[in-house]
């Protein structure tokens, strides 16, 4: 099985930057940066996928989105 994985903290590694300052950039709530952080979000709005993708100045989506193998049965 496929799952879908935002690499948030790679990005905030490779960027050098906190949760907190992501939030101000891209007026995107803490709380949802957090989750999706850390796997937890089951819905991702494209808006905030673009709003990262516009402070980070990225412009191919495979920086911020993967498709991994799961050992995790649904």
């Amino acid at each position: 099985m496929k799952k879908v994985e935002i690499n948030l903290n790679e990005l905030l590694h490779h960027y050098n930057l906190s949760l907190n300052q992501l939030h101000l950039i891209t007026g995107v709530r803490r709380a949802t940066l957090s989750e999706m952080a850390n796997g937890k979000r089951q819905r991702i709005q494209l808006e905030h996928i673009e709003k990262i993708a516009n402070a980070l100045d990225i412009s191919d989506i495979n920086e911020i989105i993967t498709i991994q193998e799961s050992n995790e049965e649904s």
